[in-house]
């Protein structure tokens, strides 16, 4: 049994004489997107190609200028190159979705010719961006809608001034793409491009006798090689065709004969099927949610939509794609990056490339094959998991860690656990991470952490339980640290009969059925945690907690010579975090660099994985050679120790740089810090500039005042030096790891 590829043509459908002696020729699900004027193109990038010189027909003051999804298949990118536009990107989520904002930013400041939107995988991803549509509209922008993956999505086409579209992605066909609109399209003859349409009906026709016609094994190898080399040679050709070929005889005989609504209901019956059959899979999750593909009932016959693929991501997407080709079922990938938009793609949009895998599901198949290839799917998350548990040590006791990175948290909890973590495998215990998604990937196994992707919403943690729960009966967890702001009281409850739960709470928001309860913070003081958890739950209070890498606990620290006190350039460590939401450091750093006294300062900046501002940062240091940015940094105390000063959002770099006795000018930029401030400032620990949130302004230029008069101040920086020694001594994370293993 084979699953996916190509689609393959029996040859006993070909023919040259329409059904039924029909000579005009139309598609049901074009013309319901109501527009007048169709024309029907060999593919979908001459459709769009054909498109365009309908645009610069109707319009020829029109703006070449064109806005496209970053993440789009690359040959969508040609026929707007060779038409001379210039292109630009808007960038998509993990759940394939534009933030409106940003487009509408993008919008403003490019003033584009054309937008060019694409709802993915059959369901509406554009529903949230349709009204903003027409407002562009109005304003002179070309609207042109790709339905390539959604052919019969009912809601598509809305404020759209173009909708193309392939027909061959769909259906057994050799060609076939179309391009509909209100306005007139352009009026150049189309002919078919017999020499190609042969080509490929040869070559499906092939791929229908290796899969019916007899054979022994070496002819049916033998066909099998020649169909798919000659279907590269012929995708490389239509690569590389400039020009706009016509819709076949042959493709539209064959259209005419297909039953589009039976195409559509057989696919959405296998897309609930693999949506049941999928559920609870750590190694894959959907992309789409079952809800997206409507029943189809008697009640309700007209379905809105029908899926493409059925899309997912995967934790190994290219060792799963092997798996499933070695058992004979062929998912692709959609889509390689593209040399136009390699260099703009966003951390989400490198996620969907190098993660996303389409698995067949089309109207050839039925349950029988879509429950084969859920069983190749069961065998492949049972040899995964299977590896897991067969792992040298797992023998010893497996201490879970739920927590998550990305660039609306950043990284402190990630690297807090991961710092606790190394300090549990150094007491010979087995430490296993649970994330939301695969955002901390890259974080983890640098630091050499096993962990699993649950693929859920990071802040809707109480619908992850099911998965998690498997997962921790199956590997026998005992304990779980949960280091998360999202974390509920049912969350906890749901999971207490399976372990014991550490829970890392620096807010005290409630009192959760927790057996451990970790605030390292100074502040701790303001809430009643003895009283609230008396006899339930152990405490660990307080900065001789704080959880601190390693590298800070034997240190060294910078000596400041009389000599250089009184001078300039000074080196000044910058931080604001993982993912520097309010882009605090383009803001310190473009007001400093104003400043004659502040030219000659060296400014070391540290840009978090998850910076959304770090071409901006870069734009700066390309200006300002003294400002030097630093990624993934691996020793930070080693670069502390070269710095004099620093400023920082609070947080548990304030502690690092208590542990390195760095004087330093802190600022809150989240709800969690806010007490900073009390404990920090007093007695001038450090020097509080106020919260970024409430008052921008007022709070740089608070930053760059209190940097230059410590600078200045040698005498401030040598008490700030003997408070901060008393605050840690870098050993929070060790006893934190022994309290653990003793609960």
């Amino acid at each position: 049994m084979e699953i996916g590829s190509i689609y393959e043509i029996n040859p006993q459908a070909v023919t040259l004489d329409p059904p039924g002696g029909k000579e005009v020729f139309s598609l049901s699900e074009v013309e319901k997107y109501g527009k007048n004027h169709h024309r029907f193109t060999a593919s979908g990038r001459e459709a769009i190609a054909l498109a365009l010189k309908s645009i610069e027909q109707n319009n020829p003051s029109v703006k070449k200028s064109c806005l496209l999804p970053a993440y789009m298949c690359d040959t969508v990118f040609f026929p707007f190159e060779r038409a001379g536009w210039e292109i630009h990107f808007y960038h998509i989520n993990k759940n394939l979705k534009a933030d409106e904002h940003e487009l509408c930013s993008q919008i403003n400041s490019l003033k584009p010719g054309l937008i060019f939107v694409h709802p993915y995988y059959g369901v509406d991803t554009l529903s949230a961006v349709r009204p903003l549509l027409k407002e562009w509209r109005m304003q002179g922008i070309c609207v042109m809608e790709d339905v390539s993956q959604s052919y019969y999505l009912k809601d598509a086409g809305q404020n759209a001034d173009y909708i193309i579209g392939s027909l061959r992605k769909w259906y057994p066909i050799p060609d076939g793409g179309f391009v509909t609109s209100n306005e007139p399209l352009f009026q150049e003859k189309l002919t078919p491009n017999e020499s190609f349409t042969s080509g490929k009906l040869k070559l499906l026709t092939t791929k229908w006798n290796y899969l019916y016609e007899e054979g022994s094994s070496d002819e049916k190898k033998h066909l099998k090689s020649e169909y798919l080399r000659k279907n590269r040679e012929m995708e490389n050709w239509l690569d590389n065709f400039s020009g706009i070929g016509a819709l076949s005889r042959e493709s539209m005989n064959i259209l005419s004969s297909t039953d589009e609504a039976l195409c559509q209901n057989r696919r959405n019956a296998n897309y609930r099927y693999l949506c049941e059959r999928l559920k609870g899979k750590t190694q894959l999750v959907p992309i789409l949610s079952e809800e997206d593909i409507p029943v189809s009932s008697k009640a309700a016959p007209d379905t809105r939509t029908a899926p493409l693929y059925f899309p997912i991501y995967a934790v190994n997407r290219d060792d799963l794609q092997k798996f499933l080709t070695d058992h004979d079922i062929y998912a692709p990938v959609l889509w390689p990056i593209g040399k136009e938009n390699e260099g703009c793609l966003t951390r989400s949009e490198r996620y969907i490339y190098d993660h996303m895998l389409a698995l067949p599901m089309d109207q050839r198949y039925g349950q029988a094959e879509m429950a084969h290839m859920a069983e190749v799917l069961d065998q492949y998350e049972k040899l995964k998991n299977k590896d897991l548990e067969s792992t040298p040590d797992a023998k010893s006791e497996i201490i879970a860690i739920r927590a998550d990175a990305n660039d609306i948290i950043a990284t402190g909890h990630i690297m807090r656990c991961i710092t606790i973590a190394k300090q549990l495998k150094a007491k010979g215990k087995r430490v296993l991470f649970f994330t939301a998604d695969e955002y901390p990937r890259a974080m983890l196994e640098n630091a050499g952490m096993e962990y699993i992707c649950l693929h859920t919403a990071f802040d809707k943690m109480t619908l992850e339980v099911p998965a998690l729960r498997k997962e921790l009966k199956r590997l026998n967890c005992k304990k779980l640290l949960v280091d998360s702001y999202q974390a509920t009281k049912e969350y906890f409850d749901s999971l207490a009969d399976l372990c014991k739960i550490i829970y890392i709470d620096d807010c005290f928001e409630a009192v959760y059925p927790v057996d451990m309860v970790i605030n390292y913070n100074a502040y701790h003081v303001r809430f009643p945690y003895r009283e609230a958890y008396e006899g339930t739950a152990r405490l660990l209070l307080g900065t001789a907690y704080v959880p601190l890498r390693e590298e800070f606990c034997s240190r060294s620290f910078p000596d400041i010579s009389p000599d250089k006190a009184s001078g300039t350039g000074r080196h000044i460590l910058i931080s604001s975090g993982g993912g520097d939401v309010y882009n605090a450091l383009c803001g310190i750093l473009t007001e400093a660099v104003k400043r004659e006294e502040s030219s000659q300062n060296i400014f070391h900046v540290i840009v978090g994985s998850f910076n959304k501002n770090a071409r901006e940062l870069e734009q700066l240091a390309e200006s300002h050679p003294n400002i030097r940015l630093h990624y993934n940094v691996a020793n930070m105390a080693e670069l502390m120790q070269q710095c004099t000063i620093a400023i920082s959002a609070a947080g548990t770099m304030l502690f690092e740089l208590c542990a390195m006795q760095i004087p330093a000018i802190f600022f809150v930029c989240a709800d969690n810090q806010q007490y900073d401030s009390e404990f920090f400032a007093r007695e001038n620990r450090m020097l509080f500039a106020g919260d970024i949130r409430i008052n921008r302004r007022e709070c740089i230029d608070s930053i760059i005042l209190n940097m230059e008069a410590l600078l200045k101040n040698r005498k401030m920086q040598e008490r700030m030096k003997c408070s901060l020694h008393e605050v840690t001594d870098g050993k929070g994370a060790l006893r934190i790891a022994e309290e653990i293993i003793k609960l």
